[in-house]
């Protein structure tokens, strides 16, 4: 899924949508799961970013990640 031109706010609701519509036919993504799937979508004016969460063994909430995209995006 590509954010394309979704809002941060619109974006991630659609991912945290999709994701819990697959756990309505017990497809389960967990949290940290949801953060990659959200950061390799982001356009590339978040490559900062992904750079600094991807590699963390324990990358933040899906919950924090919008919170600090949404700081980010004020930055760029």
């Amino acid at each position: 899924m590509q954010q394309r031109d979704m809002s941060i706010t619109n974006y991630t609701l659609k991912i945290k949508e999709l994701c819990d519509a697959l756990g309505s036919i017990n497809v389960i993504i967990d949290d940290d799961e949801m953060v990659k799937i959200c950061l390799n979508g982001f356009a590339p004016c978040f490559d900062t970013i992904k750079l600094a969460i991807l590699p963390q063994e324990k990358p933040p909430s899906f919950f924090d990640l919008q919170s600090l995209l949404l700081v980010e995006k004020n930055h760029v």
